[in-house]
């Protein structure tokens, strides 16, 4: 399934949508270089579990958050790691199995430590402020989430 945007709050809508979809166990990896979007989509997420997108920042310097929502949600972001083994360290074994919502910034490079089953949006930069985004999953799990992203729509779908 893919999305087009065209400004960060688009993104941020779209994150909205995704995380109404989320429920506790499941985790999001995210994919994209610097600047796609990531951490705007998080914020969406974020909004949609009762949390202040202000208090959502790229997790870079601090390798993951954790922010208490309507479910906790665990915010790695593995850009800094250098072995994707150390994502272990952060506990992530443990909290992908837990009660809340985990998302993973820069999954390719910890995509081996991710569960067999994970929602994986892709962001693309196509100019300035418009992001291609591209949601698959992986185990049937998943299927509702983006089951229920065709039912919504929001006018962002481009193919």
């Amino acid at each position: 399934m893919e999305f087009v945007t065209n400004s960060p709050e688009e993104t941020m809508t779209l994150g909205q949508e995704i995380g109404r979809l989320l429920g506790p166990g499941e985790v999001v990896a995210l994919f994209g270089s610097l600047g796609s979007g990531k951490t705007t989509l998080v914020k969406g997420i974020a909004l949609a579990q009762g949390v202040d997108p202000k208090v959502v920042r790229s997790a870079s310097f601090v390798l993951m958050q954790e922010y208490q929502g309507k479910l906790p949600i665990y915010h790695f972001d593995a850009y800094r790691l250098e072995d994707p083994r150390d994502m272990f360290g952060l506990g992530c074994d443990e909290i992908f199995w837990g009660e809340g919502i985990s998302i993973v910034e820069w999954a390719d490079k910890v995509e081996k430590t991710l569960p067999e089953e994970y929602i994986k949006i892709s962001l693309f930069i196509e100019a300035p402020n418009k992001r291609r985004i591209e949601i698959s999953y992986q185990g049937e799990r998943y299927k509702r989430i983006v089951q229920g992203l065709m039912a919504r729509g929001q006018g962002l779908v481009a193919g």
